[in-house]
């Protein structure tokens, strides 16, 4: 008991001094010890991972723990405006997400799911990803643009959830990673910006800040440790989608892999 109260209460001074204890920072459901002003200052810097190269398909690529984010730029030009507009207008629906930890202005609805506003995982309302009673909530009857793009053109053969996510202006989500199980570091869910307003920032523990930009994904690995500081005058929307990809995805996924393996050679 004693440790366990010494480590948490000493964790940002060993983050400080070096020492790698990263391990010791992270509690039972993957919340950080660290505050966000500490995190962020650590990874004030542009993301520039060295890539393992010589990945010869896609799904070499999207099980390597070496890759801690793949940028997904799409191949067919889209209307990102009109869908950051369809999210606009939704704004004062979104509910507030993990309130039982101490984010700030982080909200959700869904697209897709058990209900608009069911944002957490399945777990939490008793359901796994395969019996959860999935589907197209009422929030995707208003925005048609978004919709249409997750059923015609995204190709994911099921999807769980997809939610809009907002943070606030001066909002943070605190450093927390997605999963405690090293088996699962890979890349996994899909991020997509509907917008990313300038000074708003995504943090990866000593990777440093990823290269959004409005209309881009980034397929993550969640096992490291991220959050996320909105310091700018503007709501910025991305989507988090879960599910299975389909066929395209492979190829999707190799093919902006071998583009940005020689970024970060």
């Amino acid at each position: 008991m004693f440790v366990t109260k010494y480590l948490v209460k000493h964790a940002t001074v060993l983050v400080c001094i070096g020492v790698i204890m990263e391990d010791a920072q992270i509690l039972e459901y993957g919340m950080s010890t660290e505050d966000i002003e500490s995190f962020k200052k650590r990874n004030n810097y542009d993301a520039k991972p060295v890539y393992p190269q010589g990945l010869s398909n896609g799904r070499m690529v999207g099980m390597h723990p070496d890759i801690p984010y793949l940028p997904i730029d799409w191949e067919t030009e889209q209307d990102w405006v009109e869908m950051h507009n369809e999210a606009k207008k939704l704004s004062k629906h979104f509910v507030p997400h993990r309130t039982h930890e101490s984010h700030s202005g982080w909200s959700s609805l869904c697209i897709h799911g058990i209900t608009s506003v069911h944002t957490e995982s399945p777990h939490t309302y008793g359901y796994t990803n395969d019996n959860a009673p999935w589907k197209w909530t009422d929030v995707a009857g208003v925005c048609p643009t978004i919709t249409n793009f997750f059923k015609t053109q995204f190709d994911y053969g099921v999807y769980y959830r997809i939610r809009i996510m907002k943070v606030a202006p001066g909002g943070y989500v605190l450093p927390h990673r997605d999963t405690i199980d090293v088996r699962e570091s890979h890349i996994g869910p899909t991020n997509l910006a509907l917008n990313n307003p300038e000074g708003c920032d995504f943090f990866m523990n000593n990777i440093g800040k990823l290269p959004w930009k409005q209309g881009r994904a980034i397929k993550l690995n969640l096992y490291n440790v991220h959050a996320v500081y909105n310091n700018s005058d503007e709501d910025r929307y991305h989507i988090i989608i879960h599910g299975r990809y389909g066929h395209s995805w492979e190829n999707r996924i190799f093919n902006n892999y071998k583009i940005w393996k020689d970024i970060y050679a």
